[in-house]
């Protein structure tokens, strides 16, 4: 192959490669809570993952191919993201090693929209489920030979073994939904698209088409309550019923947050359709739903599909205004403050939408060697990872008595008492005691044996590894001394 043409060959390719790299801008940085975003960019033919610092700068960017859809921080801290080659959820941990992947059981297909994955080693997905339903008998000129939509949830324990499994058949009816043509040949009445657990641990399910958020018991699969479409058992207060929505999210006892895309908002209103995040406290009792909070963006975006809302740990909360072509963007994933301020704002370049933007406050794992103890002198608390290097603190205790004044360490003892002296060895100390007794002997040979010992006293404060010989030599030195005596 010609030189040139292979060189302009890698050229292109690597024009092409930065062209899939997300495009956005950072138009508002103004104090946003310290945590990193993570999202998968969608709408180019590669569809990365990324995860930028609280700033937008990015710190992880990675071409996965078809995986990454709902690219997350999960309950089990780790990383979850679905496959739509395989049709199941990946589990992957901070040292980038796929750790689980996970599918729905009884040949039913998981759903990319949402999943649970739990600190105890359970899994919660869903899958939709398709089946041939005679519309002629429901309504008029319906298709004998429909196909409409089902759902199921089913919740796995660690070792995917089937735990619970509940069935949109049992308590779902197609005319639930109000805005289809159910004549149609192909139905999809539900379209869920969000999950969570409720404060008692039952759960939450959100369908977009029916405009409803549905609250299911964990263990016996009855329907608890029924909220928004035409199914709605609760009168909104101070507000207008959310359509079209995704991303419910409990924020505390009865207290529910989601991103309202606003599909037919402007049926209430009066005005044009405009998504929001809205936060919402229920009365169970008098079945009431109260507004207490929401946030629509000063330029009115409405989003027809896609977006999502979560509550941050400071009470900010991160807006992703999904789909934004009408207006000639991507996306726009949004950071608000307590008082509805923008606090930080990035917009995606048109074609770049996002299906959901998420904040977390986690890095992969980036091994960085040192000392790990604490109580080491050399203790380096930027490590993670202990490489044998720790330092600690020695204390070596002595007795020695002697008929005259003795060198120690350079000090000249002439009175019995307890001496220590402090060795820097550049981490820790070590620290020398020394309990000195000074007797009186006329015993010649006894003053040549205290002289020996003096010299071994002196050779101890020149060089501290001749402990050990110290030790020894004085014991026997004791010895010849008492034997004399």
């Amino acid at each position: 192959m010609n030189k040139q043409f292979l060189i302009l060959i890698l050229f292109f390719a690597h024009i092409t490669s930065l062209a899939q790299i997300p495009s956005y801008n950072v138009t508002l940085n103004n104090n946003p809570y310290d945590a990193n975003i993570f999202f998968m960019t969608g709408g180019s033919q590669l569809k990365p993952v990324t995860i930028t610092d609280k700033n937008g700068s990015t710190i992880f960017w990675d071409n996965w191919g078809l995986k990454g859809w709902d690219f997350k921080i999960n309950k089990n801290r780790k990383i979850t993201f679905f496959d739509r080659v395989s049709k199941g959820w990946y589990v992957m941990d901070s040292l980038q090693n796929i750790v689980d992947s996970v599918y729905c059981k009884n040949g039913y297909i998981a759903d990319n929209h949402d999943f649970i994955a739990l600190p105890n080693g359970n899994y919660i997905l869903f899958a939709y489920d398709p089946q041939p339903y005679a519309m002629d008998t429901i309504v008029a000129g319906g298709s004998p030979n429909a196909i409409v939509e089902g759902l199921i949830i089913q919740e796995l324990d660690s070792n995917h073994n089937l735990l619970f499994e509940w069935s949109s058949w049992d308590h779902f009816h197609v005319t639930d939904n109000v805005h289809l043509n159910l004549t149609n040949n192909n139905i999809n009445f539900i379209h869920a698209n969000a999950i969570d657990i409720d404060f008692d641990g039952n759960l939450l399910i959100s369908s977009r088409n029916l405009d409803e958020i549905t609250k299911i018991h964990r263990t016996t699969g009855e329907i608890i309550w029924r909220w928004g479409g035409s199914k709605n058992q609760f009168n909104f207060v101070n507000d207008y019923p959310f359509t079209h929505q995704h991303t419910i999210r409990k924020t505390g006892i009865n207290r529910y947050l989601l991103y309202d895309n606003g599909n037919f908002s402007s049926n209430y209103t009066g005005n044009a359709n405009v998504s929001r995040a809205v936060e919402y406290e229920l009365d169970t009792i008098n079945m009431t739903a109260t507004k207490i909070w929401e946030f629509v963006h000063p330029n009115s975006l409405y989003t027809p599909s896609t977006g999502g809302v979560q509550r941050l740990p400071n009470g900010n909360t991160l807006i992703c205004f999904g789909n934004l072509q009408a207006f000639g963007l991507g996306s726009i994933v949004t950071e608000v403050d307590t008082n509805n301020n923008i606090v930080f704002q990035m917009e995606f370049v048109n074609g770049q939408n996002l299906y959901r933007a998420h904040k977390f406050d986690w890095n992969f794992f980036t091994p960085v060697l040192g000392c790990t103890d604490s109580s080491a002198c050399n203790y380096d608390a930027q490590s993670n990872v202990d490489d044998g290097s720790c330092f600690y603190q020695i204390s070596i205790y002595d007795t020695l008595s002697s008929s005259s004044s003795i060198n120690w360490f350079n000090n000249t003892l002439t009175i019995s008492g307890d001496y220590s002296h402090i060795s820097s060895t550049g981490y820790c100390d070590t620290i020398y005691n020394l309990n000195f007794t000074l007797i009186s002997t006329t015993s010649t040979s006894n003053l040549d044996n205290q002289e020996s010992l003096k010299m071994d006293v002196d050779i101890l404060g020149r060089n501290s590894k001749s402990l050990i010989t110290f030790i020894k030599r004085k014991s026997k030195l004791e010895k010849k001394i008492q034997i004399k005596k």
